[in-house]
């Protein structure tokens, strides 16, 4: 296939530079004639010459689109894929390089997606049998006397509890269960939200909530990732830093909601890994830090499940801003 593009392409060349060689030449005895006598035959030819310049260079970029459509179409893939798009399929359209190409990269995406599906069910599996044991931890609590020891146990206990129920929510998002959407105010629900943290650490400062914007929403659910993304907001503050500020922002087929803060920030190259499941910026997984890395995976599992987004921005000096976007009729 590509020997065969490189010929045509030479072939294609060659043909142009005598077809831009005879226009030329007679350009210049064009201006011969003309020193002597008109000649329309002549000029006739250099018009018939030229269109055919433009004729063959079109029908060479018509051709070429055509080969390397196919590309085209492979690349688009490679970009869904790297968006998280697990179940892609680039159509083969093609029995040469391009086509063997196309069928190397779904059997890629096929294997990715069943290596990335086994790693959730067994998430998943592990998950439901720590129930059990922790039940029975639970219960053996009750019966050691009540002190320091006790207390730090329960406190381990309860943490796993948490994540075990992260996890199973994360499955449930997953296949699309749990969700109970409904027509709702998101100014409302953010301004609710936001009223809660007014008084705690830097404070909630609720910069913009226009007039009622009506979303079909889970409002338990996008109140959880309100609350997730505030919490990490204020976890992350600095001595100095400002109040977290909470926008509502109405756009045509959609509405946004961002939450921004005065922060550590983000670190450089790390954007693109914060969705992922158990991913801490904090590579020391300092307890003082808090949380699994599943708070803001659950975030974008129920921004996906409402059709919408969450995007994390690094701000220039510091800080960070989280925005929602939720899909909305005109």
């Amino acid at each position: 296939m590509f020997a065969k593009l490189v010929a045509i392409m030479v072939a294609l060349a060659v043909c142009l530079l005598v077809l831009v060689g005879a226009f030329f030449w007679l350009v210049l005895t064009r201006d011969i004639h003309h020193l002597i006598r008109k000649d329309t035959a002549h000029d006739g030819l250099l018009i018939l010459l030229l269109l055919m310049i433009l004729a063959a260079v079109v029908t060479a970029h018509a051709f070429l689109r055509s080969i390397l459509r196919p590309l085209r179409v492979l690349s688009d893939g490679v970009a869904r894929l790297g968006e998280g798009a697990l179940e892609v399929h680039v159509p083969r359209t093609t029995r040469d390089e391009f086509g063997v190409l196309t069928g190397a990269f779904n059997d890629m995406v096929g294997r990715v997606g069943a290596m990335v599906r086994a790693r959730d069910q067994l998430l998943v599996d592990v998950s439901h049998e720590l129930r059990s044991p922790l039940t029975r931890m639970k219960v053996a609590l009750e019966l050691l006397p009540n002190d320091e020891h006790r207390a730090r146990l329960a406190g381990d206990v309860v943490e796993m509890e948490r994540m075990v129920t992260e996890l199973l929510e994360l499955e449930q998002l997953r296949s699309g269960r749990g969700m109970r959407a409904a027509p709702q105010d998101l100014s409302q629900l953010v301004r609710d939200v936001a009223e809660r943290y007014r008084d705690g650490g830097v404070g909630v400062r609720l910069v913009s909530a226009p007039r009622p914007i009506i979303v079909a929403v889970d409002g338990e659910k996008v109140r959880t990732v309100l609350r997730n993304l505030i919490e990490n907001a204020l976890k992350y503050s600095l001595p100095d830093s400002h109040a977290v500020e909470i926008a509502v922002t109405e756009r045509a087929g959609s509405a946004e909601v961002s939450v921004t803060d005065d922060g550590a920030g983000i670190p450089a190259g790390e954007v693109d890994r914060l969705f992922e499941p158990f991913y801490r910026a904090d590579p020391s997984r300092s307890k003082s830090t808090g949380g699994y890395g599943l708070g803001l995976s659950i975030c974008k599992r129920v921004m996906q499940a409402h059709g919408g987004s969450i995007t994390a921005v690094r701000l220039p000096n510091r800080g960070a801003a989280f925005v929602l976007t939720f899909p909305r009729p005109d």
